[in-house]
Protein backbone atom coordinates (compact mmCIF):
# COMPACT_ATOMS: atom_id res chain seq x y z
CA UNK A 1 0.00 0.00 0.00
CA UNK A 2 1.30 3.50 -0.65
CA UNK A 3 0.40 5.83 1.93
CA UNK A 4 1.04 9.23 1.51
CA UNK A 5 1.23 11.95 3.68
CA UNK A 6 1.37 15.95 3.92
CA UNK A 7 4.64 16.61 5.47
CA UNK A 8 5.15 20.13 4.56
CA UNK A 9 5.17 21.42 8.40
CA UNK A 10 8.37 19.80 8.86
CA UNK A 11 9.98 22.73 6.51
CA UNK A 12 8.52 24.88 9.50
CA UNK A 13 10.11 25.64 13.04
CA UNK A 14 9.58 22.45 14.65
CA UNK A 15 6.64 23.06 17.85
CA UNK A 16 3.91 21.19 19.01
CA UNK A 17 2.21 19.53 15.67
CA UNK A 18 5.60 19.53 13.72
CA UNK A 19 6.91 17.49 16.35
CA UNK A 20 4.41 14.74 16.25
CA UNK A 21 4.78 14.38 12.56
CA UNK A 22 8.13 14.01 12.46
CA UNK A 23 7.76 11.41 15.53
CA UNK A 24 5.29 9.67 13.89
CA UNK A 25 6.95 9.49 11.08
CA UNK A 26 10.49 8.25 12.74
CA UNK A 27 8.43 5.44 14.01
CA UNK A 28 6.57 4.71 11.28
CA UNK A 29 10.12 3.84 9.41
CA UNK A 30 11.25 1.98 12.26
CA UNK A 31 8.25 -0.17 12.35
CA UNK A 32 6.38 -0.23 8.78
CA UNK A 33 8.18 -3.15 6.55
CA UNK A 34 5.07 -3.27 4.13
CA UNK A 35 3.85 -0.18 3.25
CA UNK A 36 5.17 2.58 0.88
CA UNK A 37 5.27 6.19 2.39
CA UNK A 38 5.14 9.55 0.01
CA UNK A 39 5.93 12.94 2.07
CA UNK A 40 4.39 15.82 0.00
CA UNK A 41 6.99 19.17 0.59
CA UNK A 42 6.16 22.59 -0.34
CA UNK A 43 8.97 23.95 -2.80
CA UNK A 44 9.61 26.96 -1.25
CA UNK A 45 12.01 25.63 1.47
CA UNK A 46 14.94 23.59 1.47
CA UNK A 47 14.35 19.92 2.80
CA UNK A 48 16.12 19.19 6.05
CA UNK A 49 18.65 16.56 6.26
CA UNK A 50 16.59 14.87 8.99
CA UNK A 51 13.26 14.33 6.39
CA UNK A 52 16.32 13.17 4.07
CA UNK A 53 17.30 10.56 6.63
CA UNK A 54 13.72 9.20 7.25
CA UNK A 55 14.30 7.37 3.78
CA UNK A 56 10.49 7.90 2.70
CA UNK A 57 10.08 9.10 -0.84
CA UNK A 58 9.24 13.02 -0.77
CA UNK A 59 7.53 14.99 -3.23
CA UNK A 60 9.02 18.42 -3.48
CA UNK A 61 6.80 20.29 -5.42
CA UNK A 62 7.03 23.13 -8.04
CA UNK A 63 4.21 24.60 -7.30
CA UNK A 64 4.85 27.87 -5.83
CA UNK A 65 4.25 28.44 -2.30
CA UNK A 66 5.26 31.85 -1.11
CA UNK A 67 2.24 33.18 0.64
CA UNK A 68 -0.51 31.84 2.07
CA UNK A 69 -3.07 32.45 -0.65
CA UNK A 70 -0.44 30.03 -3.15
CA UNK A 71 -0.73 26.88 0.15
CA UNK A 72 -3.87 27.00 0.06
CA UNK A 73 -4.12 26.39 -4.17
CA UNK A 74 -0.74 24.01 -3.37
CA UNK A 75 -2.99 21.86 -0.85
CA UNK A 76 -6.42 22.02 -2.57
CA UNK A 77 -5.80 22.08 -6.24
CA UNK A 78 -1.94 20.40 -6.45
CA UNK A 79 -1.69 17.89 -4.07
CA UNK A 80 -4.78 16.15 -5.21
CA UNK A 81 -3.63 16.10 -8.85
CA UNK A 82 -0.52 14.35 -7.37
CA UNK A 83 -2.74 12.38 -4.95
CA UNK A 84 -3.96 10.98 -7.98
CA UNK A 85 -0.92 10.87 -10.45
CA UNK A 86 0.96 8.92 -7.63
CA UNK A 87 -2.07 6.76 -7.34
CA UNK A 88 -2.07 7.01 -3.43
CA UNK A 89 -3.86 4.32 -1.52
CA UNK A 90 -4.41 6.44 1.69
CA UNK A 91 -3.57 9.85 2.53
CA UNK A 92 -3.23 11.52 5.33
CA UNK A 93 -3.87 14.78 6.56
CA UNK A 94 -1.88 15.48 10.16
CA UNK A 95 -3.03 19.16 10.43
CA UNK A 96 -7.06 19.33 10.16
CA UNK A 97 -8.22 20.64 7.00
CA UNK A 98 -7.64 17.75 3.97
CA UNK A 99 -7.83 18.43 0.08
CA UNK A 100 -11.02 19.68 -0.76
CA UNK A 101 -10.81 17.37 -3.58
CA UNK A 102 -10.47 13.44 -2.16
CA UNK A 103 -8.93 11.16 -4.65
CA UNK A 104 -8.63 8.04 -2.29
CA UNK A 105 -9.44 7.06 1.24
CA UNK A 106 -8.14 9.87 4.07
CA UNK A 107 -7.66 10.13 7.45
CA UNK A 108 -7.34 13.49 9.27
CA UNK A 109 -5.79 14.27 12.59
CA UNK A 110 -7.88 16.78 14.52
CA UNK A 111 -5.98 18.39 17.09
CA UNK A 112 -8.68 20.98 18.85
CA UNK A 113 -11.54 22.78 18.14
CA UNK A 114 -9.66 26.14 20.17
CA UNK A 115 -11.36 28.11 17.02
CA UNK A 116 -14.58 27.33 18.03
CA UNK A 117 -13.81 27.55 22.11
CA UNK A 118 -11.39 30.64 22.25
CA UNK A 119 -12.01 32.22 19.01
CA UNK A 120 -10.82 35.44 20.16
CA UNK A 121 -7.17 33.46 20.41
CA UNK A 122 -7.43 33.59 16.37
CA UNK A 123 -7.46 36.52 13.70
CA UNK A 124 -10.51 36.79 11.64
CA UNK A 125 -8.46 34.97 8.40
CA UNK A 126 -7.87 32.29 10.10
CA UNK A 127 -11.24 31.50 12.12
CA UNK A 128 -13.09 31.83 8.79
CA UNK A 129 -10.60 29.54 7.00
CA UNK A 130 -10.52 26.90 9.05
CA UNK A 131 -14.69 27.08 10.22
CA UNK A 132 -15.24 26.89 6.01
CA UNK A 133 -13.38 23.78 5.58
CA UNK A 134 -13.22 22.29 9.20
CA UNK A 135 -16.87 20.60 8.63
CA UNK A 136 -16.37 19.33 5.06
CA UNK A 137 -13.02 17.86 5.66
CA UNK A 138 -14.79 15.98 8.78
CA UNK A 139 -17.69 14.86 6.77
CA UNK A 140 -15.22 13.14 3.77
CA UNK A 141 -12.81 11.62 5.24
CA UNK A 142 -13.17 8.12 5.89
CA UNK A 143 -11.22 8.36 9.73
CA UNK A 144 -10.62 11.18 12.13
CA UNK A 145 -7.87 10.87 14.63
CA UNK A 146 -8.32 13.22 17.99
CA UNK A 147 -5.30 13.17 20.08
CA UNK A 148 -7.61 12.90 23.06
CA UNK A 149 -10.67 11.81 24.58
CA UNK A 150 -11.23 15.23 25.50
CA UNK A 151 -11.11 16.53 21.92
CA UNK A 152 -12.85 13.41 20.84
CA UNK A 153 -16.03 14.33 22.59
CA UNK A 154 -15.50 18.18 21.22
CA UNK A 155 -15.87 16.57 17.79
CA UNK A 156 -18.37 14.47 18.69
CA UNK A 157 -20.50 17.79 20.25
CA UNK A 158 -20.00 19.99 17.34
CA UNK A 159 -20.59 17.64 14.38
CA UNK A 160 -22.73 15.09 13.21
CA UNK A 161 -20.84 12.03 12.72
CA UNK A 162 -20.42 8.40 14.27
CA UNK A 163 -18.29 7.64 16.66
CA UNK A 164 -17.09 4.92 15.51
CA UNK A 165 -15.11 7.18 12.73
CA UNK A 166 -13.04 8.80 15.70
CA UNK A 167 -9.71 7.09 16.97
CA UNK A 168 -8.14 8.83 19.58
CA UNK A 169 -4.47 8.01 19.63
CA UNK A 170 -2.15 10.07 22.12
CA UNK A 171 1.02 12.05 21.26
CA UNK A 172 4.04 10.33 22.42
CA UNK A 173 7.24 11.70 24.18
CA UNK A 174 10.79 12.09 23.11
CA UNK A 175 13.20 10.16 25.01
CA UNK A 176 15.78 13.24 25.09
CA UNK A 177 13.29 14.80 27.46
CA UNK A 178 14.75 13.32 30.82
CA UNK A 179 15.92 13.82 34.07
CA UNK A 180 19.86 15.20 33.78
CA UNK A 181 21.86 13.98 36.81
CA UNK A 182 25.06 14.05 35.79
CA UNK A 183 27.28 17.46 36.13
CA UNK A 184 23.37 19.36 36.31
CA UNK A 185 24.81 22.56 38.49
CA UNK A 186 27.83 23.31 35.37
CA UNK A 187 24.58 22.05 32.72
CA UNK A 188 22.23 24.37 34.38
CA UNK A 189 24.72 27.22 34.85
CA UNK A 190 25.37 26.94 31.10
CA UNK A 191 21.90 27.36 29.85
CA UNK A 192 21.02 30.22 32.27
CA UNK A 193 23.64 32.06 31.43
CA UNK A 194 22.91 32.06 27.54
CA UNK A 195 19.90 33.37 28.33
CA UNK A 196 20.28 35.19 30.40
CA UNK A 197 18.95 33.73 33.68
CA UNK A 198 20.26 35.27 36.57
CA UNK A 199 18.34 33.28 39.67
CA UNK A 200 16.46 30.51 39.68
CA UNK A 201 13.50 30.34 37.72
CA UNK A 202 9.64 30.02 36.90
CA UNK A 203 9.42 28.21 33.88
CA UNK A 204 6.56 28.19 30.69
CA UNK A 205 6.96 26.72 27.16
CA UNK A 206 4.16 27.89 24.53
CA UNK A 207 3.51 29.92 21.29
CA UNK A 208 2.98 33.10 22.44
CA UNK A 209 -0.72 34.25 21.44
CA UNK A 210 -3.85 34.76 23.27
CA UNK A 211 -5.23 31.08 23.86
CA UNK A 212 -2.14 29.98 26.08
CA UNK A 213 -2.86 32.82 28.74
CA UNK A 214 0.10 33.94 29.35
CA UNK A 215 -0.97 37.21 30.80
CA UNK A 216 -3.03 35.87 33.34
CA UNK A 217 0.66 34.02 34.15
CA UNK A 218 2.51 36.93 34.15
CA UNK A 219 0.24 39.08 36.41
CA UNK A 220 0.53 35.88 38.84
CA UNK A 221 3.91 36.59 38.78
CA UNK A 222 3.80 39.99 39.50
CA UNK A 223 1.57 39.16 42.33
CA UNK A 224 3.96 36.98 43.84
CA UNK A 225 7.12 39.22 43.24
CA UNK A 226 5.21 42.54 45.09
CA UNK A 227 4.24 40.03 48.31
CA UNK A 228 7.78 39.26 48.14
CA UNK A 229 7.06 35.90 48.17
CA UNK A 230 9.78 34.11 46.03
CA UNK A 231 13.26 35.99 44.36
CA UNK A 232 12.75 33.74 41.07
CA UNK A 233 12.73 34.99 37.33
CA UNK A 234 9.75 34.01 34.77
CA UNK A 235 10.95 32.57 31.35
CA UNK A 236 8.92 32.35 29.25
CA UNK A 237 10.06 30.18 25.84
CA UNK A 238 8.19 29.51 22.65
CA UNK A 239 7.83 32.11 19.12
CA UNK A 240 5.42 34.55 18.69
CA UNK A 241 2.31 33.20 17.28
CA UNK A 242 -0.95 35.88 16.27
CA UNK A 243 -1.86 38.34 18.88
CA UNK A 244 1.18 38.17 20.68
CA UNK A 245 1.15 41.77 21.39
CA UNK A 246 -0.72 42.29 24.43
CA UNK A 247 1.27 40.01 25.98
CA UNK A 248 5.06 41.90 25.55
CA UNK A 249 2.77 45.22 26.61
CA UNK A 250 1.59 43.31 29.53
CA UNK A 251 5.21 42.27 31.03
CA UNK A 252 6.41 45.61 30.21
CA UNK A 253 4.34 47.76 32.09
CA UNK A 254 5.02 45.08 35.21
CA UNK A 255 7.02 46.32 38.01
CA UNK A 256 9.41 43.39 37.77
CA UNK A 257 9.88 43.62 33.59
CA UNK A 258 13.53 42.82 34.18
CA UNK A 259 12.40 39.36 35.43
CA UNK A 260 10.43 38.62 32.67
CA UNK A 261 12.30 36.48 30.17
CA UNK A 262 11.54 36.10 26.84
CA UNK A 263 13.47 33.40 25.11
CA UNK A 264 11.77 32.86 21.70
CA UNK A 265 12.30 29.72 19.97
CA UNK A 266 14.64 26.85 21.71
CA UNK A 267 16.68 24.21 20.55
CA UNK A 268 15.47 20.94 21.55
CA UNK A 269 18.91 20.16 23.75
CA UNK A 270 18.67 23.33 25.24
CA UNK A 271 14.76 22.59 26.19
CA UNK A 272 15.54 19.67 27.88
CA UNK A 273 18.38 21.59 30.26
CA UNK A 274 15.51 24.52 30.45
CA UNK A 275 13.24 22.04 32.26
CA UNK A 276 15.78 20.37 34.28
CA UNK A 277 17.25 23.49 35.77
CA UNK A 278 13.66 25.49 36.52
CA UNK A 279 11.58 25.33 40.08
CA UNK A 280 8.38 24.87 38.68
CA UNK A 281 6.77 25.07 34.93
CA UNK A 282 3.75 26.48 34.59
CA UNK A 283 0.70 25.83 31.43
CA UNK A 284 -2.25 28.03 32.32
CA UNK A 285 -3.80 27.71 28.59
CA UNK A 286 -7.43 28.27 28.08
CA UNK A 287 -7.91 25.51 26.09
CA UNK A 288 -5.53 22.43 24.17
CA UNK A 289 -6.30 19.50 22.74
CA UNK A 290 -2.93 17.48 24.10
CA UNK A 291 -0.32 19.77 25.55
CA UNK A 292 3.17 17.94 24.76
CA UNK A 293 5.03 20.74 27.06
CA UNK A 294 3.41 18.72 29.86
CA UNK A 295 4.83 15.83 29.39
CA UNK A 296 8.40 17.50 28.56
CA UNK A 297 8.50 18.95 31.67
CA UNK A 298 6.84 15.76 34.02
CA UNK A 299 9.66 13.76 32.00
CA UNK A 300 12.50 16.02 33.22
CA UNK A 301 11.88 16.05 36.87
CA UNK A 302 10.06 19.64 36.75
CA UNK A 303 6.73 20.01 38.78
CA UNK A 304 3.85 20.98 37.30
CA UNK A 305 0.93 23.73 37.59
CA UNK A 306 -1.13 24.02 34.88
CA UNK A 307 -4.83 24.81 34.05
CA UNK A 308 -7.94 22.64 34.90
CA UNK A 309 -9.77 22.81 31.80
CA UNK A 310 -9.96 21.03 28.46
CA UNK A 311 -7.57 17.90 27.89
CA UNK A 312 -5.50 19.08 30.33
CA UNK A 313 -6.88 17.07 33.30
CA UNK A 314 -6.64 14.00 30.99
CA UNK A 315 -3.10 14.05 30.37
CA UNK A 316 -1.67 15.03 34.03
CA UNK A 317 -3.88 13.09 35.96
CA UNK A 318 -3.00 13.81 39.50
CA UNK A 319 0.72 14.91 38.81
CA UNK A 320 0.14 18.28 38.33
CA UNK A 321 -1.82 20.89 40.40
CA UNK A 322 -4.76 21.99 38.55
CA UNK A 323 -6.16 25.43 38.69
CA UNK A 324 -8.22 27.89 37.17
CA UNK A 325 -6.89 29.57 34.40
CA UNK A 326 -8.61 32.42 34.70
CA UNK A 327 -7.75 33.53 38.52
CA UNK A 328 -4.28 34.83 39.27
CA UNK A 329 -4.42 34.78 42.53
CA UNK A 330 -4.82 30.94 42.35
CA UNK A 331 -2.28 30.32 40.15
CA UNK A 332 0.33 32.59 42.00
CA UNK A 333 -0.89 30.14 45.50
CA UNK A 334 -0.49 27.11 43.31
CA UNK A 335 3.40 28.01 41.84
CA UNK A 336 4.06 29.45 45.82
CA UNK A 337 2.94 25.56 47.09
CA UNK A 338 5.38 24.17 45.38
CA UNK A 339 8.22 26.74 45.72
CA UNK A 340 7.23 26.40 49.45
CA UNK A 341 6.51 22.59 49.98
CA UNK A 342 9.34 20.41 49.52
CA UNK A 343 7.28 17.27 49.85
CA UNK A 344 5.02 18.36 47.59
CA UNK A 345 7.41 18.99 45.35
CA UNK A 346 9.02 15.49 45.30
CA UNK A 347 4.81 13.48 45.19
CA UNK A 348 4.45 16.00 42.13
CA UNK A 349 8.31 14.97 39.94
CA UNK A 350 7.75 11.34 41.17
CA UNK A 351 4.20 11.01 39.84
CA UNK A 352 4.92 13.39 36.94
CA UNK A 353 7.56 10.83 35.43
CA UNK A 354 5.61 8.18 35.95
CA UNK A 355 2.17 9.72 34.58
CA UNK A 356 5.13 10.39 30.82
CA UNK A 357 6.25 7.36 31.00
CA UNK A 358 2.69 6.18 29.88
CA UNK A 359 2.94 7.45 26.38
CA UNK A 360 5.27 6.81 23.67
CA UNK A 361 5.76 7.63 19.77
CA UNK A 362 6.02 3.66 19.26
CA UNK A 363 2.47 3.20 20.19
CA UNK A 364 0.96 6.59 18.26
CA UNK A 365 2.73 4.94 15.25
CA UNK A 366 1.45 1.63 16.00
CA UNK A 367 -1.80 2.60 16.25
CA UNK A 368 -1.70 5.32 12.79
CA UNK A 369 0.04 2.12 11.13
CA UNK A 370 -3.09 -0.43 12.07
CA UNK A 371 -5.75 2.64 11.31
CA UNK A 372 -4.23 3.36 7.70
CA UNK A 373 -4.29 -1.01 6.85
CA UNK A 374 -7.87 -0.73 8.26
CA UNK A 375 -8.72 1.53 5.42
CA UNK A 376 -7.92 -1.01 2.86
CA UNK A 377 -8.66 -4.05 4.02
Amino acid sequence: MRIGINARYLQNTRTGIEQQIYHILLHLKMLDRNNEYVLFLNSNKKVSVDIVDLGFRYEVSRFPTTNQILKIAWQHLYLPCRIKNLRIDVFHEINFIAPFFKQCPTVITVHDLAFKFVSDSFTLRNRLYIEQLMKRSIDTSDRVIAVSECTKKDIMLNYKIKEQKVKVIYPGIDESFHPITDLKEKISNLVKAKYGITRNFILTVSLISPRKNLINLIRAFTRLKKKGAIDHQLVIVGKKGWLFKEVFEEAATSNYKKDIIFCGFVPQDDLVMLYNAADVFTYPSLYEGFGLPLLEAMACGCPVVTSNLSSIPEVCSDAALLVDPHDPAGLADAIFRILADSCLKKSLVEKGRMRASAFSWRRTAEETMRLYNSLIQ
